[in-house]
């Protein structure tokens, strides 16, 4: 996701998120200097740790047949996990996942889009054992 938002920047006005976090490590005082590193790895990280929840058995096999499907499936189910996850922490006092909601739409439609990919990658990758 993170590579895929940096190089597609501007690209009809969306991506370049990136930025966001960064700024929000900044307004933390977290990782001063090697921002732009942490927000690789961290995002290395979670794609790795959170595909997790994919290649589960249960919900790998709840989710359609078909490869495209699958990860479009999952991006959307993903997605609105995050936003109901920002939108309960965020009410209650978090002001990073509050601040998600004041975002422009363009990084709500960019962030979607990623996640997209993310997933889609995911549903191309990812053979379980018993269908190799």
């Amino acid at each position: 996701m993170y590579l895929v938002d940096v190089a597609l920047e501007g690209w009809f006005g969306l991506f370049g998120t990136y930025k966001l976090y960064k700024q929000w490590l900044i307004d933390a005082g977290l990782f001063t200097g090697i921002e732009d590193i942490a927000l690789f790895l961290g995002h290395e990280a979670n794609s790795i740790i959170l595909s997790l929840f994919f290649i589960n058995p249960y919900v790998y096999s709840k989710l359609p047949s078909n490869l495209f499907l699958k990860g479009l499936t999952f991006a959307v189910l993903w997605h609105i996990a995050v936003m109901i996850v920002a939108f309960v922490f965020g009410i209650t006092g978090s002001k990073w996942l509050y601040s998600l909601f004041s975002m422009p739409i363009k990084e709500h439609i960019s962030f979607f889009l990623l996640h997209i990919v993310w997933a889609l990658t995911l549903s191309y990758t990812y053979i379980p054992k018993e269908e190799k």
